[in-house]
């Protein structure tokens, strides 16, 4: 018995009992509870996920489709029965841009996690990353005719990769960035302009790593 009770003490002075300031910590919000949790989730599936998600070349180029059920009901709000590309695609792939820039939230999950949201689920959820977006909007101005939409990541000088999505009408060359609310001509003109011009949170493009579209899968070394 003796030693039952010395032990109890022992452990008593090893775990002394919360102060009061620690019982009294004040509950935290559910909402925070919840995306810690998922966090946590996250990083101790993100291996598994990651096989998962792995893609050939060929399926990645399959990631922009215009043939998509969610993209060509977008479509159908912005394109007249009239629509001529030649004609009117610098105005509605601006209201195109405008709209999934304003309307798709765009969130960097700060988790190495590769994977692949579609264009229903961007388009119910209204978010994505920035390559989520990219693609998104890739598809969209495709399905308006533009077969040379592409979406690039880059690495910016800050050594952090980014997605955007890059194109050329009219010897003309822009550089659309989803995840950022700017005009659609912001970042255009020659190519050398639009690279100049463009940054993302002030950081400017040090090289592009891989750009891709329907047709188009190609590295940059």
């Amino acid at each position: 018995m003796a030693h039952t009770e010395n032990k109890a003490k022992g452990l008593q002075g090893e775990f002394p009992k919360p102060s009061a300031q620690v019982a009294e910590r004040q509950p935290k919000p559910k909402k925070e509870l919840l995306l810690r949790l998922y966090r946590l989730l996250l990083e101790k599936y993100s291996d598994l996920i990651n096989e998962h998600e792995r893609r050939t070349i060929g399926e990645i180029k399959g990631l922009v489709n215009a043939d998509d059920l969610t993209i060509q009901s977008i479509l159908a709000d912005f394109k007249g029965q009239d629509y001529d590309f030649q004609k009117d695609y610098l105005q509605v792939a601006d209201q195109v841009f405008q709209f999934v820039s304003k309307e798709i939230d765009c969130v960097d999950l700060e988790i190495n996690l590769n994977y692949r949201l579609t264009a229903k689920e961007i388009f119910s959820a209204k978010i994505g990353d920035d390559e989520d977006l990219a693609v998104f909007l890739c598809s969209l101005l495709l399905g308006l005719g533009d077969e040379k939409a592409a979406v690039v990541v880059a690495e910016l000088n800050n050594l952090k990769t980014h997605a955007f999505v890059a194109t050329e009408f009219e010897e003309r060359f822009f550089i659309l960035d989803p995840s950022q609310q700017h005009g659609f001509r912001q970042f255009s003109g020659t190519k050398e302009e639009a690279l100049q011009q463009y940054s993302f949170k002030k950081a400017k493009i040090k090289r592009f790593l891989y750009k891709f579209n329907h047709t188009v899968y190609e590295q940059f070394m």
